[in-house]
């Protein structure tokens, strides 16, 4: 009797260890599976096939470094478009710059980008502070290019003014406003160089350019 019962014991604790080994299995898996960030699949190309995008990093020495990754069934082929680090443009010097995932919205592609801020330098002003970007792409049919369609972008400077500044590319239209102790101060226009943008014209010198835009409100 007492044999039987030590062995009823025995065979209890080995089926109860198994259990515990396979959920910190299940549970290593998971966490694995959760941290693993796979490529987003969406309608792009208005082909109704979906379609692959995902931001890639890019080895680099020092400061990160960010690739958009298209992949589009209709061309069949893997587009990739630099994300510019714009931090010298605004500051005159380079910090980190984070993307956070795309955001697609009627066939519409959101890419945000914040900046790490720079450090204040004594006797010195003007630093833009919390600078965050938002470029918006979209696919054109007719001639089956990418086009950048807005760019937004806000900051502040002296902890207590904040600026924003906002781009249609397909209008030509931009909008600039400044805000000072709760007071508005704002400005619009309008420009052909501002229309009709695809990836191939997004590039520093079509940034300096935009740099000047707007810049009364300050």
């Amino acid at each position: 009797m007492k044999k039987m019962f030590f062995l009823i014991v025995c065979i209890l604790t080995i089926n109860i260890s198994c259990q515990k080994k396979n959920e910190v299995s299940n549970t290593s898996k998971s966490t694995i599976d959760t941290l693993y960030e796979p490529q987003k699949s969406l309608y792009f190309d208005n082909d109704n096939i979906k379609d692959e995008v995902k931001v890639q990093a890019k080895k680099t020495d020092d400061l990160s470094s960010f690739i958009l990754s298209l992949q589009l069934s209709s061309l069949n082929k893997i587009i990739e478009i630099p994300v510019f680090n714009n931090s010298i443009l605004y500051n005159n010097i380079e910090s980190d710059y984070f993307l956070g995932d795309p955001i697609s919205k009627d066939k519409i592609i959101e890419l945000r980008i914040d900046y790490a801020d720079q450090i204040t330098k004594p006797n010195i002003s003007g630093e833009k502070k919390n600078l965050i970007e938002k470029i918006k792409f979209r696919f054109n049919p007719k001639n089956r290019k990418i086009q950048v369609i807005g760019y937004d972008l806000s900051y502040s400077k002296d902890n207590r003014t904040k600026y924003i500044k906002s781009f249609n590319f397909i209008t030509g239209k931009y909008y600039s406003s400044g805000y000072f102790n709760n007071e508005k101060k704002d400005t619009s226009g309008w420009a052909s160089e501002l229309q009709n943008i695809y990836t191939e014209n997004w590039n520093r010198d079509f940034l300096n350019k935009l740099m000047l835009y707007g810049d009364e409100v300050e």
